[in-house]
């Protein structure tokens, strides 16, 4: 199966640092994160479906799809490399891909936002992303990073290997062979990070800087202008698709599953299935499809596959469907007592095995066809 390219840079490829997993969500080549959903009681609150957060795609997610920071080269390239890449855009634009990168880091409340960066190859960055945090006006993150980089020391370590001995349990150096000892506790300088990350809350609030920021600069402004006009449709099915997510829980009784899927008008409906099983076809085959909660779908998954044309993954889907009970269990719940709750046996490898009859990237290419068709694609 080939491998998938189509979820957008927020999912960053090649990247070999155990921190980056824990810390960025950074993925290696080929890679691609389950997309099931927990079971905890919040993912049984009743699903809404909204069809006006589909129709435009904000200027920032805009600028993150045409100005990727592609933090990912930083686990396989010095500084100075991605440096120069970036350097090949006019100044402002350099400015919005470390603003970009930085953003990744940031959440609307937690506090390991810059604990996180510093102690991943990224905060290699730290520096350059003061300059473009003070280029870009954002004084109060500006003055947090200085305060954050000075807690180093005089000479900030841009050098992962130097800067992973700031951390209790840094994973900087796994290249190396060197594991950290995961029962030391936080370092004077861990606890400094954390108590400054209080200041760097607010996600929200950093787009919508990002944004103004691009408004009144008139190159982004005008790079802005030409991005969303360009901007290809893979990529505005990337932005439809992480908007679909998550979606309708597979958790639950069956009706009330069924009754939240059917909720999504059968377009957005069969983008949002599709997009379970290709993902999860990726990470782990059929098997995990149907034993994760995507496989509440399977049913939607097969007709989905029709609808974009692709009548021989239905047909294995439906073979697939065919090796469990009748009636097929919808409930994740379910599916899992009646069928999956054993070890390992031949009727596993048998569903495992039909993973190599569908070309996950082939769906993905007829989904992007048929979102077109449907005028669904984000403008």
């Amino acid at each position: 199966m080939r491998i998938a390219t189509f979820f957008h840079s927020s999912l960053l490829r090649a990247c070999v640092f155990v921190s980056a997993f824990l810390n960025a969500g950074m993925l290696a080549p080929g890679l691609v994160p389950s997309l099931a959903q927990d079971a905890s009681p919040s993912r049984h609150a009743p699903y809404q479906f909204r069809e006006t957060a589909l129709r435009q795609i904000p200027d920032y997610d805009v600028l993150s799809l045409a100005f990727p920071p592609n933090l990912w080269l930083l686990s396989i390239e010095p500084r100075n490399a991605y440096l120069a890449k970036i350097s090949q855009d006019p100044l402002p634009l350099q400015h919005l891909r470390l603003l970009l990168g930085l953003g990744e880091y940031i959440h609307e409340t937690s506090t390991e936002n810059l604990h996180a960066y510093f102690d991943s190859p990224p905060g290699a960055l730290a520096p350059d992303v003061l300059i473009a945090l003070n280029a870009a006006g954002f004084s109060n993150r500006a003055r947090v990073m200085t305060a954050a980089i000075a807690a180093f020391g005089p000479d900030y370590p841009v050098e992962n290997r130097k800067r992973a001995d700031f951390f209790s349990k840094s994973f900087l150096r796994i290249q190396e062979g060197i594991v950290p000892d995961l029962s030391k506790p936080p370092t004077a300088l861990e606890i400094e990070l954390q108590e400054l990350g209080k200041q760097f809350l607010g996600k929200v609030q950093f787009r919508a800087d990002v944004e103004a920021y691009a408004a009144r600069d008139p190159v982004i402004a005008a790079a802005l202008q030409q991005a969303r006009e360009q901007l290809p449709d893979d990529q505005r099915l990337s932005f439809l698709q992480d908007r679909l997510l998550p979606g309708p829980s597979g958790f639950g009784a069956a009706a009330v599953i069924q009754q939240q899927i059917e909720q999504m008008p059968p377009s957005y409906r069969t983008v949002y299935v599709l997009t379970l099983l290709v993902g999860e076809l990726f990470n782990g085959g059929m098997h995990q499809f149907f034993s994760n909660s995507s496989g509440a779908f399977a049913p939607y998954a097969a007709k989905a596959l029709r609808d974009v044309g692709k009548d021989d993954a239905a047909t294995t889907v439906d073979q697939a469907i065919g090796l469990f009970p009748t009636p097929y269990p919808i409930s994740t719940e379910e599916r899992r007592r009646v069928a999956f709750a054993h070890d390992w046996n031949a009727w596993d490898d048998k569903l495992d095995a039909l993973t190599n009859a569908i070309d996950g990237e082939d769906i993905q290419k007829a989904l992007t066809v048929y979102a077109r068709q449907q005028d669904i694609l984000p403008r």
